[in-house]
C-alpha cells in the first residue's frame, strides 16, 4: 500500500518545523547545520512509530559511520531519522525524501535530528554523495539527483531529477569538472573559519 506524501506531511504539524525547502546558499547551508559529517551508510532500518499525536508513521533510520567531522559533536557514528520507507507491504513515500545505500559514502549536513521529517537541511540539498570515477582512482561529488557539484554555488540551484537523454548527457559531461572531496571540505572549512553569512530564521 503506497500512502499519500502530501496527506501524510498535512497530518505532521506536531513533528516540528518543517524543513526549509527554500534552496539555501553554500554559506547558508554550513550555518544551518548543527553538525556537518563525512560518512559511510552502515545500516537502514524501516520502522512503524507512533507519532506525538498518536499518527501512525513509518521512519526509515539510517546509520552512518563518521570518517570525519566538521561541525558538531565529535562520534563514531550517528544515525538519523527519515520519515518514511517501507516496512513489508506498506510504503510511506515522502516526495524529496533523501534515500540512501549501504556501503554509500556522503556529507550530510544534520538539522533538528528527530524532530523535524527530514533532518538534513532543506531536505535534498543537505545531502552530497561521493562518486569514482568509472576510468579512474578520481572521487567526485554528486548532488542528490545525481548531477555533478562543479561549483560551491551550484547548492541553491534547485534538484531537478534527472529525466532524458540530454540531461543524462549533461551529467556525464559534468563529471570531468565536479568537485573532488578535498575541494568541497575546503570550502566547508573556510565557511567556518570565515563564515559569510549568519543561518537563516526559523
Amino acid at each position: 500500500m503506497r500512502l499519500s506524501a502530501l496527506v501524510l506531511l498535512l497530518g505532521l504539524a506536531s513533528l516540528g518545523r518543517a524543513t526549509s525547502l527554500v534552496p539555501p546558499s553554500f554559506p547558508e547551508l554550513v550555518a544551518e547545520a548543527e553538525a556537518i559529517y563525512r560518512a559511510r551508510v552502515t545500516d537502514l532500518q524501516a520502522r512503524h512509530v507512533t507519532a506525538p499525536d498518536g499518527t501512525a508513521i513509518i521512519k526509515t533510520y539510517v546509520t552512518f559511520a563518521v570518517e570525519r567531522t566538521f561541525k558538531g559533536a565529535d562520534r563514531a557514528a550517528v544515525t538519523l531519522e527519515f520519515l518514511g520507507g517501507t516496512v513489508g507491504p506498506e510504503s510511506m513515500v515522502v516526495s524529496g525524501m533523501p534515500v540512501f545505500n549501504l556501503g554509500g559514502a556522503e556529507y550530510v549536513f544534520v538539522q533538528r535530528n528527530g524532530i523535524q521529517f527530514c533532518p538534513l537541511v532543506a531536505m535534498g540539498h543537505g545531502r552530497y554523495r561521493i562518486l569514482r570515477h568509472a576510468a579512474g582512482s578520481r572521487e567526485y561529488l554528486v548532488r542528490d539527483n545525481g548531477l555533478p557539484l562543479t561549483d560551491l554555488a551550484e547548492v541553491e540551484m534547485t534538484l531537478h531529477t534527472l529525466q532524458t537523454p540530454l540531461h543524462v548527457a549533461r551529467a556525464a559531461a559534468a563529471v570531468g569538472r565536479a568537485l573532488t572531496p578535498a575541494a568541497f571540505e575546503a570550502g566547508i572549512l573556510s565557511e567556518l573559519r570565515y563564515p559569510t553569512l549568519r543561518a537563516r530564521p526559523q
